[in-house]
């Protein structure tokens, strides 16, 4: 199956949900199905996520020492700023001077010399940090590059002396003595030591030349395996080049086809990078017992290097230890910071509390005042009122009286005129029988 075909129709969304939810149980409980899953790719919508929870790297702290680390100066600026146009020059991410991706680039690595004064700054730390801001933000990658470089010793590959790369280099050139040894016998014959060639490829994982979709994958079992897996991966790109190696004569040609012709094959078919480099099965055993051997060898030919690697060795532990303490006195700093803020704004609110209390004291005394005021005003308009309801009550009752008077007299006249009518109508009868 080719990179291309491994559209979101193929992607297994149940499975890739339940790594971001509980990656550490999925791995414990089925460690075989997510081996097969990585070798498919993580999928582009969580792969920064899926390698934060494989290296453990999620860390608020840490995130916030990024953010301080970013304010202070580094010896190492300007050399980083020169190689950001020459890191990932054809990628658009990274191709534009100045522009968002060289500035994320800068801060990180930036970040890092300031961290990790002893390595300070080497090229080979921007071609993996590359592909982290890729898929994370910022201050997220930062924490991972801390995790590659101690927990999956990438760090010594960078330190002054490189001890780690000639730790990585010398099982190198034992291994394909074992694995390909008439590759190894052909580089012999033409004087050509694994540092002229596989030095990058153990420094940069090899972002120099694979386009950066193809490091993701290379990267994905970077996360589950360990660095050791770069090994697997440069032996695939040497067995699958094997004829055309061999049939290469001069030095130079053969120089110029391992940093770059030797990649050709897997450009257009990375999944078979992965089955081919799958297939390379080299011990945890043989890895420990060609480290012991190199101690060895550095032991017998350069004891001064062990002796100073001691010594910076122990000066690593204090200059941590002295990070700490300024991780803690800063952390300390920004919580008393914060306790005097609270403390002011805890003052102002009582006295703003105080001030409103006082004030709604003084506006429910004006209440009362109006209130006892209206009151007095009322019952004062009332008692108006009824007086002069009661003086319009009693002129109404003294002309009802009157009014009376008058019905009496009306009344009696009437009767009067009712008995002169009867007497007149008794002389007109007496009149009319005459």
């Amino acid at each position: 199956m080719d990179d291309q075909d491994y559209s979101a129709e193929n992607i297994d969304w149940q499975f890739w949900g339940s790594i971001v939810n509980s990656y550490d149980e999925v791995a414990r409980r089925q460690p075989r199905l997510l081996t097969k899953k990585l070798m498919q790719g993580i999928p582009d919508a969580v792969r920064g996520t899926v390698w934060m929870l494989m290296c453990k790297a999620k860390n608020e702290d840490m995130e916030n020492t990024y953010r301080a680390l970013l304010t202070r100066n580094s010896s190492h600026e300007k050399a980083i700023i020169r190689d950001l146009d020459r890191t990932f020059p054809k990628h658009k991410h990274f191709a534009d001077k100045g522009g968002p991706g060289q500035e994320s680039l800068l801060h990180v690595i930036k970040a890092y010399s300031v961290w990790d004064t002893e390595v300070g700054y080497c090229q080979g730390i921007a071609f993996i940090t590359g592909p982290l801001l890729l898929n994370m933000p910022d201050e997220e990658a930062f924490c991972v590059l801390v995790k590659l470089m101690n927990d999956y010793n990438f760090r010594e590959l960078y330190t002054p002396n490189m001890i780690g790369l000639q730790l990585r280099l010398f099982q190198f050139e034992r291994l394909l003595k074992d694995l390909f040894p008439a590759i190894s016998k052909h580089f012999d014959t033409h004087e050509i030591k694994a540092t002229m060639y596989a030095s990058q490829w153990f420094m940069t994982v090899f972002a120099y030349r694979f386009p950066l979709e193809i490091v993701f994958r290379i990267m994905d079992m970077i996360f589950a395996q360990g660095l050791e897996s770069i090994f697997r991966f440069a032996f695939a790109l040497l067995k699958k080049n094997q004829d055309q190696i061999l049939q290469l004569n001069d030095m130079q040609s053969l120089l110029d086809f391992l940093k770059t012709g030797l990649f050709d094959p897997y450009v257009d078919n990375v999944d078979a990078l992965m089955q081919d480099a799958a297939a390379v099965k080299i011990s945890k055993s043989k890895f420990d017992k060609l480290a012991v051997e190199h101690v060895e060898e550095l032991r017998k030919n350069n004891p001064d290097l062990l002796s100073g690697d001691a010594l910076r060795a122990e000066n690593r532990r204090l200059a941590a230890a002295l990070r700490k303490a300024e991780e803690s006195y800063e952390t300390l700093n920004r919580e008393h910071i914060q306790l005097v803020k609270e403390h002011i704004e805890m003052r102002t609110l009582k006295e703003r509390a105080a001030q409103k209390v006082e004030e709604h004291e003084i506006t429910v005394e004006g209440l009362k005042r109006v209130l006892s005021s209206e009151r007095r005003e009322a019952e004062e308009q009332v008692k108006e009122e009824m007086d002069r309801l009661a003086q319009k009550n009693y002129k109404l009752t003294i002309k009802n009286e009157e009014l009376q008077d008058s019905v009496d007299r009306v009344e009696g006249i009437v009767l009067a005129q009712n008995a002169r009518l009867k007497e007149l109508e008794a002389v007109v009868n007496t009149l009319r029988g005459n």
